[in-house]
């Protein structure tokens, strides 16, 4: 059957209309796809698990190599009073990425979920036009406990296995080498985009420190190492029975840990040799942090062992104290051509700036529920106004069969005002006072024969630490207990465990 010329032009007038409507689909889609015309055209975050800044010759270190992150920190702007508000790796990264305490954005501990109504940055540079790719090397950021919020591509293959890592956490990961050749062989597959986000995360100083030859061997001290590597929960053992004396079984184990963080910038520098060549580097802010560090023998407890327990380990590990050890952290920016190449911030800076700062030199809108602020990267020396910063460990202290509710929920935290940190142990109901510029690594409370000036100062942060506490509205959230049930399955189905 014929149509009518009437019906004709009506059909072919959909046809058109059809054809606008997707011509105009497909032209809008490519618009959002180039709609950002920001500073710069990528956006580069690398994030260092447990890695303490002391163990960076960029930080004054100068027996552990680290050549590439030294040389990278020579282009960039160097923090060198950073800070993390909690240390722990799904806090501390959900902080990084939403720019709001952990009392506020919910995730209070790992294998805890991130609550969807938090604002990611991701998310923020997604809708801003940009392709949003993730590589983690660590289950803690597994993405079914949605910290992938925003990503487009998220590469979280785990090669490492490991049963029981810490004695509450089962942990997967994958080595340094696994995750700079997975973020490669994506950019030789799909190319560069032409706006991107890249946030890689290493994994490698973080417990059991057992780094590849010949990164094992590269630390030692005379008389010190042995052929087998010590047990890490032995020596942590021996560490709590003496209170903290040194062992050389410890400080083998400090060899290793400074050996897994020189295989580890091996591999940023082979990502980031690799970024410059396909021409990343120079069209891009790159940001290279670490969550938190790590906690040796530094600050031993006179608590009887038998008495007290900690939900994980005191030494060789992070988590439960408060200390520079662990919240003192690595931050350095490099803008594009290396400007500011050179430039240090000594004041204190927190990851809670990181999101509103990058977000601030994007020329892109700030979320409003956002707690940290932006620092200014065109002039670094330009200090904002001194403010205070809080933080509380994820885990706590608890009487050995203490069932009593809520009290293993008290942790230690702090306030920090410039160069004076206030630590509460509200379980102890102790609290420590310490000057930073005089006593970096917090070896002279100051509230041990305290001045009235002590006294003073610590009263003035106390008030306000506990105001801060008192102000806490995390977001809803729960322990997703498929991270240990999981691991365990898939141990077994490797063949690691029996039925």
């Amino acid at each position: 059957m014929r149509l009518k010329s009437a019906d004709h032009g009506w059909c072919r007038a959909v046809v058109i209309f059809a054809a606008a409507v997707l011509t105009a689909a497909v032209s809008c889609e490519r618009r959002s796809a180039q709609t950002y015309q920001g500073p710069v055209r990528h956006v580069i975050l690398i994030s260092l698990d447990t890695t303490r800044k002391d163990h960076l010759g960029c930080y004054g270190n100068e027996w552990i190599r680290t050549p590439r992150l030294d040389a990278l920190a020579a282009e960039s702007i160097l923090f060198t009073d950073y800070m993390t508000v909690t240390p722990t790796t799904l806090p501390s990264h959900t902080t990084l990425l939403t720019g709001k305490y952990p009392q506020s954005h919910g995730a209070l501990r790992n294998g805890f979920m991130v609550n969807q109504q938090n604002v990611m940055l991701a998310e923020v540079l997604k809708e801003a036009g940009f392709r949003t790719l993730g590589f983690i090397a660590s289950f803690a950021l597994d993405e079914r406990f949605d910290f992938a919020q925003g990503f487009d591509h998220y590469d979280q293959t785990f090669d490492q296995l490991i049963s029981k890592l810490d004695e509450f956490e089962y942990q997967d990961h994958r080595s340094a080498r696994s995750v700079t050749d997975a973020v490669i062989q994506y950019l030789d597959r799909e190319a560069v985009p032409s706006n991107m986000l890249l946030f890689v995360h290493y994994f490698d100083p973080h417990t059991p420190y057992s780094p590849p030859a010949p990164y094992d061997t590269l630390y030692e001290h005379p008389g010190v190492r042995s052929q087998t590597p010590p047990d890490l929960h032995e020596v942590r053992r021996r560490l709590t029975r003496s209170r903290g004396r040194v062992s050389s079984d410890a400080r083998t184990l400090a060899c290793l840990y400074a050996g897994e963080v020189s295989y580890m910038d091996e591999h940023v520098g082979r990502l980031l040799d690799d970024l410059q060549d396909r021409g990343v580097l120079d069209e891009a802010i790159l940001i290279i942090t670490s969550d938190h560090g790590e906690t040796f023998w530094e600050h031993p407890h006179e608590l009887d062992p038998d008495e007290y327990v900690w939900e994980r380990p005191y030494y060789f590990n992070h988590g439960n104290a408060v200390y520079q050890t662990t919240i003192g952290a690595v931050c350095m920016i490099r803008l594009p051509g290396g400007a500011q190449r050179g430039a240090v911030c000594g004041f204190p800076v927190a990851n809670i700036d990181i999101l509103p700062t990058l977000l601030n030199y994007l020329r892109l809108s700030i979320p409003r529920d956002v707690e940290g602020e932006p620092l200014s990267l065109t002039d670094p020396a330009i200090q904002h106004p001194q403010r205070v910063y809080f933080g509380e460990a994820s885990s706590s202290l608890k009487k050995a069969g203490d069932q009593t509710p809520g009290r293993s929920k008290l942790k230690d935290c702090f306030a920090r005002e410039g160069r004076f940190k206030y630590i509460e142990k509200p379980f102890l109901q102790t609290a420590e006072l310490y000057d930073l510029s005089l006593d970096p690594e917090e070896q002279n409370d100051l509230l041990s024969s305290p001045i009235p000036e002590a006294k003073a100062k610590a009263a003035e942060l106390r008030g306000l630490l506990r105001e801060w506490l008192r102000s806490a509205a995390p977001l809803p959230s729960h322990f997703e207990s498929s991270q240990e049930e999981d691991t365990i399955r898939r141990l077994k189905s490797l063949g690691y465990l029996g039925e």
